[in-house]
């Protein structure tokens, strides 16, 4: 990176003053406030993009902070092109992998029990796998105005991780947004779009996850651990359920081997490349009441997992709870 330049610290200090706003967002708000910086917008989206890192190696080898004068300014993408898997790599294994509480609608037995076997196995990281809360009220689904509501979930949500962090003071936290989460910034977008542009709007803020040291896997992107690949369930455009299981329905999809939450069911597939190699699919059971009221009959169990690293291979726990008891 070049030395500090005026440009290049005006442009950091919006970075730090709006951390979770869109590249584009930025420079908008700087060619607007400092205009005297840049001749057009683009350039100010050029060098946001060079001080997030996402500018691309050919143009950060002739981007200079002081002035940057392109012989043909195309616009913009309106969103950065910086699809990347979140790589949980080191000493992280073993992984306590937990999905689907929906709070306030959780199994209460569930739950205690997930963190009671994170403490007698001692994990290295623990996974939430999305969709530890519901927010129910902000569903686009009818809704009974007599639940509870955003606020609630959150208070209850925030005194749980702060529980978590002071039980696992040592432990990797990583929270990946399910659906459910989304529905919060998505509703803001919704709602209020012009005050989306306020971090403390976001529900990252919200749940204090940095003051918690907790890691946020948001946008639909990807976990990698080794050759496992997890995802909450929903980031494929088209559902990835499968009449026979979940477990296939992922395999079909990614083609890896990898793991996902999401469809509240405890399963598995494998299959052998030409090459003969392995590749097996997981889907996790769920942390929740079983039996909502908008689907009392289901195929859901309770269950949770843990993946290991075994011989430089990884190795998946899928764990089901039936009668209070774990199998």
């Amino acid at each position: 990176m070049p030395k500090s330049t005026i440009i290049g610290d005006i442009v950091k200090e919006y970075l730090t003053k709006y951390p979770y706003s869109s590249t584009r967002y930025i420079a908008k708000l700087i060619y607007k406030e400092v205009p005297q910086l840049f001749k057009e917008e683009e350039s100010a989206r050029l060098i946001v993009r060079y001080y997030r890192g996402v500018a691309g190696e050919t143009n950060r080898k002739k981007l200079s902070p002081f002035s940057y004068k392109p012989q043909i300014v195309l616009p913009e993408p309106d969103e950065d092109d910086s699809y990347e898997p979140y790589l949980l790599e080191g000493d992280v294994y073993p992984i306590l992998v937990g999905a689907d509480a929906h709070m306030p609608f959780h199994n209460q037995d569930a739950v205690e029990m997930f963190f009671d076997y994170g403490l007698k196995i001692k994990p290295k990281t623990i996974l939430l796998l999305g969709d530890w809360l519901d927010f129910y009220l902000l569903s686009h689904w009818v809704t009974d105005p007599r639940k509870r509501n955003a606020e609630d979930e959150l208070a209850m949500f925030n005194k749980l991780l702060t529980q978590v962090r002071t039980t696992f003071p040592d432990v990797k936290i990583v929270f990946k947004y399910g659906n459910h989460e989304e529905r919060w910034d998505d509703y803001v977008k919704t709602h209020a779009p012009e005050i989306f542009h306020v971090p403390t709007t976001h529900l990252r803020a919200q749940l204090d996850f940095d003051a918690l040291n907790i890691d946020v896997v948001s946008d639909k992107r990807i976990i990698k651990a080794g050759h496992l690949y997890i995802i909450h369930g929903h980031e494929y455009k088209f559902n990835i359920s499968n009449p026979v299981n979940p477990a296939r329905g992922l395999y079909l999809r990614a083609k890896k081997s990898a793991m996902c939450g999401h469809f509240h069911q405890t399963s598995e597939h494998t299959e052998s490349a030409i090459n003969g190699d392995i590749v097996t699919c997981w889907s996790i059971g769920a942390l929740c009441g079983l039996h909502p009221e908008y689907m009392p009959l289901n195929r859901w169990n309770l269950g949770f997992a843990t993946v290991d690293m075994v011989n430089n291979s990884f190795v998946v726990s899928n764990k089901r709870i039936i009668n209070n008891k774990l199998v």
